[in-house]
């Protein structure tokens, strides 16, 4: 059986080999099939099953032609999504909707595998301190916007872009589960780089961009392709203060604001 630093390094080894600038430059303007899904064609249970249970690390090609298969032959799914074209669409050029169905579930798989990467880096950091922590990570907690839970804490992994999203580290209660928002800087590290060095910019405007540069590369990992992964100082306070909810909520609060660039 596989440890959970083996599994972590696996599932990396895989996020090294995804050619993000290919998949951003076929599917970026892609954007025809935005509506929201019926639950019965959405891609959760198929990639947590490949991803998390199983770990068959398959390339999003291969992922994408079987679960369309899957939706397409599937006797209960498949009228539901000749239903859903007809309704939306009315066109019977079904490469026309595959294509941009295939650019929707691009978007939503690598979405999902950055919550992963967070689910495998706190199962290898929980092994690594002895903790032995349960982790539940699966489509119905996902649909209850809930990446990951541990008792009654629950995770949610969020994207951020710009300084201002990054301010606050975000908590909410759902029934007994308290739910803490996990920022995920997805930051253009170029621009930024260029306004921390901008003579034309004040001199605070600067020493900000810099502190949030020095933030993201505290937490984050960057590979060469692009994908950014959680790094251990992001994960080792959290899965050492499992414990203390509130320990938790200042953590995660202050790396939200050093990643904002307000300490």
């Amino acid at each position: 059986m596989s440890t959970a630093k083996e599994n972590l390094e696996c599932y990396r080894t895989f996020l090294k080999t995804i050619p993000l600038k290919s998949y951003r430059e076929e599917l970026q303007k892609v954007k025809w099939v935005e509506q929201d899904l019926p639950p019965e064609i959405q891609p959760l249970e198929s990639i947590y099953r490949n991803y998390w249970d199983t770990q068959n690390f398959l390339c999003f090609e291969e992922w994408f032609e079987n679960f369309w298969n899957e939706i397409n032959t599937d006797p209960i799914k498949l009228p539901i999504l000749k239903e859903f074209k007809k309704y939306y669409f009315d066109k019977n050029n079904n490469g026309w909707f595959k294509k941009g169905f295939k650019a929707r579930m691009y978007r939503q798989w690598v979405s999902m595998l950055t919550q992963l990467d967070f689910c495998y880096a706190l199962a290898c950091q929980s092994e690594k301190e002895d903790e032995n922590l349960t982790l539940e990570c699966n489509a119905e907690l996902d649909r209850k916007n809930i990446d990951v839970k541990i008792g009654d804490i629950g995770f949610q992994v969020a994207k951020i872009s710009q300084r201002k999203e990054a301010r606050t580290g975000k908590s909410k209660k759902k029934g007994k589960i308290e739910i803490i928002t996990i920022p995920y800087p997805i930051y253009n590290l170029e621009e930024f780089k260029r306004l921390s060095e901008s003579t034309r910019a004040r001199q605070e405007n600067r020493d900000a961009y810099k502190k949030v540069l020095k933030a993201f590369y505290k937490y984050l990992e960057i590979f060469d392709n692009g994908f950014v992964v959680f790094g251990e100082n992001y994960i080792t306070p959290i899965v050492k203060n499992i414990d203390k909810i509130e320990r938790i909520k200042e953590t995660v609060g202050g790396i939200s604001k050093e990643l904002s660039g307000e300490s």
